[in-house]
């Protein structure tokens, strides 16, 4: 695939990484004007619940069985999802209290599920397999720059007018996602290859059923819950430990932020094509080294300028480890079943994202408890870490490339 092909095809990241670090990033800042729980701010943050949950299988099974002439079977849900994601954004900051945010929250969510399932499935439906760590790294690369947009740019627009970045963000959700349903054309499927069809919840039966009789996909959707629930726990929480454990300003936390989201880019794009040449689960191992190392180094800091030195090792490792999961997955999907297979990669990490947020906030009230002067927030990080070496336990790979037999 072509440079320009595999900037198109990512293009949709970028939007909605925009807005997932816009609502996990500064939303809790005007959460806490509502209420002074970082439980609550974690529900309102991760709570989707049963959106993350139900949704992204449901949708992959559905994206599997249908087919339409002009916009293909995966584009379709992107076409209806993004106005409702836009929508959400665009209204949340406008909301009186707690509870309207988080209904605004909720809504955006089950729209991002509904868009982001489908969406991913396209990636390995249009690109050759020779070139999937590749189009991950440029997909981790647009996930970075959506990083730095929605924690950087959007914290300057946010202390001018704090509607201004949700308006500009929702806005390029609409323009993103109709520059890639124009440009990119998915292949008619080869369903004389299908098998025959149940009922969307015998099919949804099917794929648990041969998840059961697989421990390696098994370990690995685990070891993908861990790791997505590492960035998960952080997001609501980062900007409070700068400000109240670092003690710096929310300017000086957005700079950090910045310096994380352009390390996030450059590694994505490096780690993506390494992984072609020297193996995807060898880089993945590296990678989760790395971060463990970060996610420890940042338990123990006092002082804001040691934060320049852990947030790039952080941002290297995180990078890698948010990278090349699906690129693993892909190798272990029947190609028939791709939608379906990443309906429930994405479920995993939307169970991560309801999950996290919330245990991160208990852990934060009762480290309150015992810790004062704001430096219970650093407790996000022993969290983070402690996930991330249990992960390493389940993530193991024989090496081989297997498919699943469904």
């Amino acid at each position: 695939m072509s440079l320009r092909g595999m900037l198109i095809l990512t293009l949709p990241t970028l939007g909605f990484s925009t807005a997932l670090s816009l609502v996990t990033t500064y939303l809790p800042l005007i959460l806490e004007r509502f209420t002074p729980s970082a439980t609550l701010i974690g529900f309102a943050i991760g709570g989707e619940g049963i959106f993350s949950s139900l949704i992204p299988l449901w949708v992959g099974v559905t994206s599997d069985r249908i087919w339409t002439k002009r916009w293909g079977r995966r584009q379709p849900f992107m076409i209806f999802a993004a106005p409702f994601m836009a929508a959400s954004l665009m209204l949340a900051p406008f909301q009186p209290g707690y509870v309207p945010i988080a209904i605004s929250t909720f809504v955006f969510f089950a729209a991002y599920h509904f868009y982001t399932s489908p969406y991913q499935s396209l990636l390995p439906d249009v690109t050759p397999s020779a070139s999937h760590g590749k189009v991950m790294g440029f997909q981790t690369f647009m996930r970075g720059g959506g990083m730095f947009m929605g924690m950087v740019v959007a914290g300057v627009l946010f202390y001018r007018w704090e509607p201004l970045p949700f308006i500009m963000c929702s806005v390029l959700i609409m323009v993103f996602t109709y520059l890639t349903v124009v440009k990119i054309h998915e292949p008619e499927p080869e369903f004389s290859l299908l098998p025959p069809r149940l009922s969307i919840r015998g099919e949804v039966k099917r794929i648990w059923y041969s998840t059961r009789q697989n421990k390696g996909i098994q370990r690995f959707m685990l070891a993908s819950f861990l790791w997505e629930s590492t960035l998960a726990g952080l997001r609501p929480f980062i900007m409070l430990y700068f400000i109240y454990s670092l003690g710096a300003t929310a300017q000086v936390g957005a700079l950090l932020l910045g310096l994380v989201g352009v390390t996030y880019m450059v590694a994505g794009l490096a780690s993506g094509f390494l992984a072609d040449k020297y193996g995807r689960s060898r880089i993945m191992r590296v990678g989760l080294w790395v971060y463990l190392g970060g996610c420890l180094f940042g338990v123990f800091i006092t002082d804001i300028k040691w934060a320049f030195v852990f947030l790039p090792i952080f941002g290297l490792g995180g990078s890698i480890v948010l990278t090349l999961p699906y690129a693993i997955l892909i190798r272990l999907m029947p190609k028939e079943h791709i939608g379906q297979f990443t309906g429930m990669y994405s479920m995993t990490r939307g169970l991560a994202n309801v999950i996290a947020p919330v245990v991160a906030g208990g852990a934060i009230d009762i480290a309150g408890r015992f810790i004062h002067d704001g430096r219970q927030y650093s407790v996000i990080w022993l969290l983070s870490g402690l996930m991330i070496a249990i992960s390493l336990f389940f993530f193991r790979s024989s090496g081989k490339d297997e498919v699943l037999n469904v």
